[in-house]
């Protein structure tokens, strides 16, 4: 899986191949790319030929070819036949090595990522210009894999019946209908909370589109030492020996050098330095510094902001804190309720 740039690369260095093979006309009859893939229409006995002086064009540039087969050929997800009249056919191709598993029924992911792979098979299906005996065992496979990973044959006959809508309706009209250009935003999916935080949304004119929580990173095994607290930022929390009273806060550095600081405040009486100081020194109470831990490790700095504001906004213990929360949001009141 290589960097997102990638195509783009390759599509702009191959462009620029071709049209050097276009200038010096060895160029095939027929030259079909998509990104470094290409379909060919070659007179078998030049293929060799042909193939050799495009492998002497660039150091960096070594085609393989794969021939037809009993007039089949796969390129891409295509199987492309050639007919006795010379005219092509076209079908799904699938590699030995599918095994037709995409996200489960059961899977803990939004309804639209469940479903993505079906919406998928299904536009492929009234696009790609099939016969009927094509068309009919494609329709099948899609319903085969639709039991294999526990879906209702009733939810793919919907995401079938829309595409196939929505083709009639581009083969009927030119008119496109009119579509707002809605501002998104990526939030993790979370049963509990996804309904109500995507109404909180809309009111304010924006879109969720949903992530997983869980990845293979987070589920397997640490690839690194795992670094101490005190040696991560993010959001800490000093509590106080004599209260039930905490201070949350934030911080860029190290914890160990930010719970330092409050320390020398407290202790020297600086109390326009630390609100930790300020409560000690209002109050007479004892800071209990060997308790204070850090309650989520942030890196990226332009999180620090939000998710202190969740913590002290969700936070059941009486605050030191003297100013208010970065951000004020309902979301974050929200939260709250759902996490009783």
């Amino acid at each position: 899986m290589g960097s997102k740039l990638s195509p783009l690369l390759a599509d702009v260095f191959m462009s620029d191949f071709e049209e050097e093979l276009q200038k010096e006309k060895i160029f095939p009859r027929i030259w079909r790319r998509y990104v470094d893939d290409i379909f060919a229409v070659v007179k078998e006995r030049y293929l060799t030929q042909i193939l050799q002086l495009l492998n002497t064009r660039h150091s960096s540039i070594k085609f393989t070819i794969e021939k037809e087969t009993n007039g089949t050929l796969p390129f891409l997800d295509l199987m492309i036949t050639r007919k006795d009249d010379n005219t092509l056919k076209f079908g799904i191709y699938r590699k030995p090595t599918s095994t037709d598993r995409y996200i489960t029924s059961d899977s803990n992911h939004f309804g639209t990522q469940q479903q993505a792979a079906f919406h998928s098979m299904a536009h492929r299906l009234f696009n790609i210009p099939m016969e009927k005996e094509e068309f009919i065992t494609e329709r099948k496979k899609i319903h085969e894999a639709a039991v294999l990973n526990g879906y209702d044959k009733k939810i793919v006959d919907k995401i079938l019946r829309k595409h196939e809508r929505k083709r009639h309706r581009q083969n009927s009209t030119t008119l496109q209908p009119d579509r707002d250009q809605k501002k998104r935003i990526s939030i993790p999916f979370y049963p509990k909370l996804t309904n109500s935080i995507q109404n909180v949304l809309q009111q304010h004119g924006l879109q969720a589109v949903y992530k997983s929580s869980q990845t293979l990173k987070n589920l397997l095994c640490a690839l690194k030492d795992k670094v101490p607290a005190e040696e991560m930022s993010g959001i800490y929390e000093i509590p106080c020996k004599d209260c039930p009273a905490v201070y949350i806060g934030q911080t860029r550095r190290k914890l160990k050098t930010r719970l330092r600081e409050h320390k020398t405040a407290t202790d020297n009486g600086k109390v326009h330095e630390s609100s930790v100081a300020v409560h000690s020194m209002e109050l007479n109470h004892t800071i209990d510094w060997d308790q204070s831990k850090l309650k989520k490790c942030i890196r990226k700095v332009s999180q620090l902001n939000a998710w202190e504001s969740m913590f002290i906004t969700t936070a059941e213990q009486p605050l030191m804190n003297d100013d208010d929360a970065p951000i004020v949001s309902p979301l974050f009141r929200l939260t709250k309720q759902k996490m009783k």
